[in-house]
């Protein structure tokens, strides 16, 4: 009787032993061969975003809102810098190109500095766009053209789609719509993400100890504010998010039931 106790508990220990090891070894492999990334809803579906594209997509909308400008001109945007550097910040390009909109300073778009600043680039688009009457209702694709003077003038239109729903969730016109997979957190770093905090309206950002506090004055910008959060939750060093009842944690990047709600108009973060 004794011997099959012990041999039982030696068994029950194996197979803890067992399970450990494979939740280990899953976790290894699965963290390899899933990539970190960001993912957006779109009316039909989802589209992903690196952590290098989520960010730059954070400042194109920023700067639109830095500029007074409306979510179309954030779309506009947003389709350029897919069709012309997939948006990354590219140091590269045809002939002198650079940047998120492949700008070439020799066509008065900037020093090569400049053109590499993510916010003065986006600005610099912006500054551009609204010289072009009816901007705000034309076509995507065609109202880019104006801009970008492409030699693939319907190049932009592939684009819109996926434009649309990262303005979408940047601007807090929808809610629940970004959230972005990490493994390992970097260490807290606010200055990631205060600028694109600090051009919405309504908007205020406290630190503590781990943990940092927006709160807004109405959701939309509540939503704006926490979803830019995210996007830049890599180089920020964020691992998860409430609003209201609602969690997003960088272990699965998913939104769910939160275990502890946050107040009514704010989002709260954990750092590091």
């Amino acid at each position: 009787m004794r011997r099959s106790v012990i041999a039982a508990l030696v068994a029950v220990a194996v197979i803890a032993a067992l399970a450990v090891v494979g939740v280990r070894v899953y976790r290894y492999v699965y963290e390899r061969v899933t990539p970190e990334r960001c993912t957006v809803l779109m009316d039909d579906g989802v589209t992903t975003l690196s952590p290098e594209q989520a960010r730059n997509a954070s400042v194109i909308v920023a700067a639109s809102v830095e500029a007074g400008l409306p979510e179309q001109a954030a779309v506009i945007a947003l389709a350029t810098a897919y069709q012309e550097s997939d948006l990354r910040n590219l140091d590269y390009g045809d002939r002198d190109s650079l940047g998120l909109f492949q700008q070439r300073p020799s066509y008065g778009w900037g020093t090569e500095e400049q053109i590499l600043d993510p916010w003065y680039a986006s600005a610099r688009f912006y500054e551009e766009l609204v010289k072009f009457d009816g901007w705000e209702t034309g076509d995507v694709n065609d109202v880019a053209q104006q801009v970008q003077r492409s030699g693939h003038p319907e190049a932009y239109r592939q684009h819109e789609e996926k434009a649309l729903a990262v303005a979408a969730a940047l601007s807090g016109a929808r809610k629940e719509a970004l959230g972005c997979l990490g493994f390992e957190a970097a260490a807290a770093d606010p200055g990631q993400f205060e600028r694109q905090l600090a051009v919405l309206e309504g908007v205020e950002f406290s630190l503590g100890d781990g943990v940092a506090t927006v709160t807004a004055s109405d959701p939309a910008a509540l939503w704006a504010a926490t979803h830019m959060v995210i996007a830049n939750s890599y180089a920020g060093g964020v691992t998860s998010a409430v609003v209201g009842d609602r969690e997003w944690s960088a272990d699965d990047a998913a939104w769910g039931p939160a275990e502890r709600a946050a107040a009514p108009g704010t989002a709260e973060f954990t750092l590091g």
